[in-house]
């Protein structure tokens, strides 16, 4: 079976011509991948108990291209990949009316990869079609039988274009002329983008000849922008026609930018140096020599990305999400008392900003007394080709009365497919609150507890006399139950006081006396980090706490913060500008070592004295104006 196999890769290869981009980023191998399939696939007969390793995983039939448009008189790859399942009775489209079959029976390849102790199978059939004429055609669904049940592919569109007269040229008129027709660009998947939404950016090489490395030079630095590097992507070769001319394009990077600020954001140009292959045909190549390589200089065009404010009056669940979100919640208990803690977690993935998202505000009755909520987990990981986050936010409520309630938090983001707040509201939560002992036990035991039973009772040995009296007035008891009732009044009247008293404070006023006292406990979670040297996250928990700080005490959205509209406000609170300044540069320090990366011991502690200081300054400041 294996030799039928190896014979099928063999004459595929005298089929079909090598790919330009078939060696980028590494050198000619071919003898070595074959080798690797031929391991793979005997590693797969030996250990086929893994199968039922994929029976519950997600089963899906997908086709795909190598090319989104081929020339007439070239050839492009049709593959139908079955993914987690094991199929028979493969039924190819009919393809015979508008292309030549290069095989006439596909070639089947499977492959199994594992990450995280998550494995994927997948079986591939393939074709090498040439198209017989120009126009756009429709490629039908192929089926397959899995599991007692036929599923199909989706249909594909593939356009065939004419070339342009004397444009296809020849590998030896390429190689005699250093590499001609070789380029790449920086490509964005949006033109416009809101504050905090994840843009892809992929830095694309467009080739006619073979290349065989590459290696970048100088990259932006993304001002405005926190980026991160996507290292998992569809890096497959696709071939492209521009102006009648066939390319291979290759993805060599992609990005995952996240806007900071509003206006027009431009993206520096991104360096290369690419390594070409130039075959000499007068000297005589033997197992030790190498290929000629002649360097090329290439470069991307600056691109610029307009980035808008989010629309205002959001919803007050909304805390700072743009793109998709979902949100998931859970109890640690249904039935608890008055004397027990309920915890609430409230689980929010997306694809947007995570360290923008705030807690969402846990709005609950009177009956419940909610504690400020704390983050137990946050993490991105990358998937589909693109960056996602997720954080869980744990509250704590203690229920005050007896009795059932229901609770369902809600959580809002800025969709910007929609290009509106949505507002999702996981599970409804049913509670049944018992009345809890809400006093101290009674320690105290009566001596008559241990009087003997019966009729013979201890001899005292000494008598003491005194007059018996029956006169309630003036007893003990008497003051008792005089002064219980201006007790209970008394107590009921505070009570009431300290509610309405609450309930007349606004909630303005009350974020903005908690502000310095909120921003203390994050910097003392900064100092932690500290301690232990973690910069990424200490830089991030000042960062959090001046924010916060400003949001807070200046009263501005979070969906409408900038640093305009920060030392705007501080102006108008007649807040000197050399404490302005340093409270901007505290913004700006985090946000450099976030975006760039900064781990100085000195730096850091620097950092950390600074908005203590900066904090204080501004709360003296404010409070003596006002």
């Amino acid at each position: 079976m294996i030799d039928m196999i190896l014979k099928r890769k063999k004459n595929r290869k005298k089929i079909l011509a090598r790919s330009p981009m078939s060696d980028v980023g590494c050198y000619n191998s071919s003898d070595f991948g074959l080798q690797t399939s031929s391991l793979i696939l005997l590693l797969f007969i030996f250990f086929t108990p893994l199968n039922n390793i994929f029976a519950q995983a997600r089963i899906t039939f997908e086709a795909s291209t190598d090319a989104k448009q081929v020339l007439m008189g070239s050839y492009f790859e049709l593959s139908f990949t079955l993914t987690n399942g094991e199929g028979k009775n493969f039924t190819p489209p009919k393809l015979k009316d508008n292309f030549i079959l290069l095989n006439k029976t596909p070639f089947q390849q499977t492959s199994i990869t594992g990450i995280n102790g998550k494995y994927t199978k997948t079986i591939s059939y393939t074709y090498s079609l040439q198209p017989k004429k120009i126009g756009k055609f429709k490629i039908g669904s192929a089926s397959i039988q899995v599991n007692g049940k036929i599923v199909k592919t989706k249909p594909l569109i593939i356009e065939v274009l004419k070339g342009k007269k004397n444009s296809a040229n020849s590998k030896d008129d390429l190689t005699a002329k250093g590499g001609a027709d070789i380029f790449i660009k920086a490509e964005l998947n949006t033109e416009e983008a809101r504050v905090g939404q994840q843009i892809i950016l992929d830095y694309k090489l467009y080739t006619t000849t073979n290349i065989e490395n590459y290696n970048i030079t100088s990259e932006s630095a993304y001002p405005g922008f926190f980026a991160q590097e996507i290292r998992r992507f569809n890096s497959r070769v696709v071939r492209e026609v521009i102006d009648g001319v066939q390319y291979s394009t290759k993805i060599l990077k992609r990005v995952a930018l996240f806007p900071q600020q509003t206006g027009l954001l431009a993206i520096d140009p991104l360096y290369m140096q690419l390594g070409i292959a130039i075959d000499n045909p007068n000297k005589r190549r033997n197992f030790f020599s190498f290929r000629q390589l002649n360097y090329q200089a290439a470069q991307t065009d600056e691109i610029k990305l307009n980035v808008k404010p989010l629309p205002s009056n959001p919803p007050s669940s909304f805390t700072g999400g743009v793109g998709k979100f979902s949100i998931s919640s859970s109890v640690n208990r249904n039935t608890l008392s008055t004397d027990d803690a309920l915890a609430i977690r409230m689980t929010i993935i997306g694809d947007g900003d995570i360290k923008r998202v705030q807690a969402p505000p846990l709005i609950l009755s009177d009956t419940f007394e909610v504690y400020d909520p704390k983050v137990i987990d946050e993490k991105s990981f990358e998937t589909g080709g693109q960056l996602k986050a997720k954080k869980v936010v744990e509250y704590l409520v203690l229920p005050k009365h007896p009795g059932e309630y229901n609770i369902q938090p809600k959580f809002s983001y800025f969709d910007v497919d929609s290009a509106n707040y949505v507002t999702t509201s996981p599970e409804l939560f049913h509670l049944v609150v018992r009345k809890g002992t809400n006093k101290a036990a009674n320690l105290n035991v009566s001596p008559k507890a241990f009087e003997p039973k019966g009729d013979i009772r201890f001899i005292k040995t000494t008598t003491q006399l005194s007059q018996k009296t029956n006169s309630f007035f003036a007893s003990s008891i008497f003051w008792v139950f005089l002064f219980i009732p201006f007790l209970v009044l008394g107590s009921v009247f505070v009570g009431k006081k300290i509610q309405e008293s609450r309930a007349n404070i606004d909630g303005t006023l009350l974020k903005q006396r908690q502000a310095k006292k909120l921003a203390q406990k994050r910097l003392a979670q900064a100092k932690k980090h500290l301690d232990k040297n973690e910069a990424k996250a200490f830089y991030d928990e000042v960062s959090r706490a001046s924010f916060g700080y400003v949001c807070d005490k200046l009263n501005i959205p979070f969906s409408e913060l900038t640093k305009a509209n920060v030392q705007e406000k501080l102006q108008s609170l007649n807040v000197s500008q050399n404490n302005i300044d340093a409270f901007m540069k505290i913004i700006h320090t985090c946000e450099l070592a976030l975006f760039a990366g900064k781990d100085n011991a000195s730096a850091m502690n620097e950092t950390y004295h600074s908005p203590i200081d900066d904090i204080a300054k501004i709360e003296a400041e404010i409070g003596s104006n006002s």
